[in-house]
């Protein structure tokens, strides 16, 4: 039987945590080992974790969740793991989600689980990507309620929400991007695993629940404006075809130019851009 590591990665959300690890804890698939990658967390998880027998700690500095997903992918697979089962510390899985998930593992590389907020639907897996046009988003068409008509439904491009992810993929294209911090990291990963043939799908009967609802993430100049705006302009750099990786930056800088409200914000705007252009790739 394949053995299959579960891996959370988590900062300063003890009692969201603990959800997440009672839903691990309870697939009627036993996971064979998991795995909290704590980022230096002060609200009393490292104590809590400590107390717990079944649970693999790994406490490191705050690298964000780019750096917990890289930490924890890259421990998985040096232990073995036949498949790795990547998420945040803000969703929980239906009891039977991986056992859903493991049936469609003859069809696909990435099985991934479908999202709800509470009782909604949530949709943002990309079922096609642009790397060749300039003028384009990368995120080129998302999936929609037609789609769940499917069993599966085949992505380019999914989150770190829960994606089931099988040991040859990060054999043959390395480890998340440790270096994005935030935001990113999962749609990175994605066209890595496109690129090399890898098949992604949304598995519909298998659910997870996402405990916060999201904010729109172009609102307001925050700090996670420069992480948004560098590492997109880092993925065009990386992956794009042709003038993508000079033309669609730009878009970025002036979308979120309208957020800008002062000096300071505008040279974060502008050091984003540049340092998205300079990135290079950790693996």
């Amino acid at each position: 039987m394949e053995k299959i590591t579960a891996c959370v990665v988590t900062y300063n959300r003890l009692d969201l945590l603990k959800q997440v690890i009672d839903g691990l804890r309870n697939q009627t698939r036993k996971i064979d080992e998991i795995v909290v990658v704590n980022n230096c967390s002060n609200d009393g998880t490292y104590e809590w974790l400590v107390e717990q027998n079944d649970i693999t700690t790994i406490t490191q500095e705050n690298l964000g969740s780019s750096g917990g997903q890289y930490t924890a992918s890259k421990y998985a697979y040096s232990k073995g793991a036949d498949y790795i089962w990547l998420m945040d510390d803000d969703v929980v899985a239906k009891p039977n989600c991986l056992e859903i998930l493991l049936k469609y593992r003859n069809k696909y590389d990435i099985l991934c689980p479908l999202r709800y907020n509470i009782e909604d639907v949530y949709l943002n897996d990309v079922k096609k990507i642009t790397l060749d046009n300039p003028f384009k988003s990368i995120w080129r068409e998302i999936i929609s309620d037609d789609d769940l008509k499917n069993e599966a439904i085949p992505v380019e491009a999914f989150t770190f929400e829960g994606p089931l992810i099988h040991k040859t993929v990060f054999e043959k294209i390395g480890l998340p991007e440790k270096n994005f911090f935030i935001y990113g990291d999962d749609t990175e990963f994605s066209v890595r695993a496109l690129k090399n043939n890898f098949k992604a799908a949304v598995i519909r009967d298998a659910i997870f629940i996402r405990l916060i609802t999201p904010v729109p993430d172009k609102a307001k100049f925050t700090w996670k404006t420069y992480y948004m705006v560098r590492n997109l302009s880092a993925i065009d750099k990386l992956h794009g075809d042709g003038f993508v990786p000079y033309i669609r930056p730009i878009g970025y800088f002036l979308t979120f130019l309208k957020t800008v409200e002062n000096f300071k914000q505008l040279k974060t705007l502008f050091k984003a851009l540049i340092d998205g252009y300079k990135y290079k790739s950790t693996n």
